[in-house]
C-alpha cells in the first residue's frame, strides 16, 4: 500500500485510533498535531507527525496534503475550524486534480461526526436509526434538560455534514462518518467522565447508546478508504457494534464493579444542567457499512470486558500522571 494519509487531529483518542488503523493497513501516515510533546507518540507508532500552531496553517501543510490521496477530519465539529478544514481540503483537490481536468487524482475527505447529530430519535421508538432518517435536531417538545446551546450546536453540526457531502465534486470526494460512543485503550471523554464522577445517574436509567471499539472503530475508516470513490462518494455510514447498546444503569453498575467501588448509585431526574442529548436513547444501525464496505466488529461489547478497559483506561491515567 503506497497511498498516504493526512489525518487532522492524530494525537486525539480518535484521532490517533484511526491513524493506527491506516498504518497497520499499510498506509504511509502524516498526522497533524499542534502540540510538539505529542511528536514521539507518533514517530513511535510510525506516524509522521506534522506540528503546527493552527490547523489552518495553510503554507506548512500544503505540499503535505497535495501528496496524501485521503484526507482525513477526525477532529469533530467546531463551527470555526471545521470550514477551514474543508477548505483546505477542496484546494488540495483542485492542485491535484489541476482543477478537477484530471479527476482521477481527487482525494477523498472523510469527516468525523458523531451518532449525537440525530438528536431525539423517540419517533423510531426504541429502534436503531439508519442512515436515511434525518436528525432531530431540534426538540419536538420541552424536557427535562433540553438546553438551547445543545440543540443549536448538533444543528449546526448536521448543517456542517451536508456541506461536507454537497462539497463532493470533480476534485474531492467526500464521505461522512458518524461513530457511535467509543471505547478501549486509553479511554476518551466519556470513560474520564464515567469512571472519575460519583456514581450518579442523572436522567433515563434505560437510555441505552450504541458502543464501538476504538480499533474496531478505526477498521471501519480503513474499509470505508479501501472501497471504491463511487460507492462512498457523497454518503454517511454509522460505525457501531450492532448489538452494544446496555442501559445507563447496566454500563454505571459494570464500572463501578470493575472499580471496586462500593457506594450505592444514585438517581437523579434530569436538571437544567443536564445536556438534553445525554437523556436520549441513541441506537444505531450499522447495516450500511457492513454491507457496502464489509466491515465486521470484532470486539465482543463494552460491557462484557469492562474490566480489561477500566484497567487500561487506569493505567493509561497512572503513566500520565507520572510524566508530569
Amino acid at each position: 500500500m503506497s497511498s498516504s494519509v493526512f489525518i487532522y487531529g492524530a494525537s486525539g483518542y480518535i484521532g490517533l485510533g484511526v491513524a493506527l488503523g491506516m498504518r497497520r493497513a499499510g498506509y504511509r501516515v502524516y498526522g497533524m498535531i499542534r502540540n510538539e510533546k505529542h511528536s514521539a507518540t507518533l514517530i513511535q507508532n510510525e506516524i509522521e507527525p506534522i506540528v503546527a500552531s493552527s490547523f489552518e496553517d495553510a503554507e506548512k501543510i500544503a505540499d503535505i496534503l497535495a501528496s496524501c490521496s485521503i484526507i482525513i477530519d477526525a477532529v469533530g465539529f467546531n463551527e470555526k475550524l471545521s470550514p477551514k478544514i474543508l477548505e483546505a481540503a477542496l484546494r488540495t483537490g483542485k492542485k491535484r486534480t489541476n482543477d478537477g481536468k484530471i479527476p482521477h487524482y481527487a482525494p477523498l475527505f472523510v469527516f468525523t461526526s458523531g451518532i449525537m447529530t440525530y438528536g431525539d430519535t423517540s419517533a423510531t421508538g426504541r429502534r436503531p436509526v439508519d442512515e436515511v432518517i434525518k436528525p432531530q435536531s431540534r426538540p419536538t417538545k420541552p424536557r427535562p434538560g433540553a438546553s438551547a446551546s445543545d440543540v443549536t450546536n448538533m444543528k449546526e453540526r448536521e448543517d456542517f455534514e451536508n456541506q461536507v457531502l454537497a462539497s463532493s465534486c470533480a476534485s474531492l470526494k467526500t464521505t461522512v462518518i458518524r461513530p457511535g460512543f467509543v471505547y478501549g485503550g486509553q479511554g476518551g471523554f466519556v470513560a474520564d467522565l464515567f469512571y472519575n464522577e460519583p456514581l450518579v445517574i442523572q436522567g433515563r436509567r434505560d437510555m441505552r447508546w450504541s458502543w464501538v471499539h476504538v480499533d474496531d472503530l478505526a477498521e471501519g475508516y480503513v474499509a470505508l478508504v479501501r472501497a471504491p470513490r463511487s460507492v462512498v462518494d457523497g454518503e454517511l455510514y454509522n460505525l457501531a457494534a450492532p448489538n452494544d447498546n446496555p442501559t445507563y444503569e447496566e454500563l454505571r453498575t459494570a464500572m463501578a464493579k470493575a472499580q471496586g467501588r462500593k457506594e450505592k448509585i444514585e438517581y437523579k431526574a434530569a436538571d437544567g444542567d443536564t445536556p438534553s442529548r445525554w437523556d436520549t436513547d441513541s441506537i444505531i444501525n450499522p447495516a450500511k457499512a457492513m454491507n457496502e464496505l464489509g466491515w465486521r466488529p470484532r470486539h465482543v461489547g463494552f460491557v462484557e470486558e469492562i474490566d480489561t478497559y477500566y484497567k487500561s483506561w487506569a493505567a493509561h491515567k497512572a503513566a500520565q500522571s507520572a510524566a508530569k
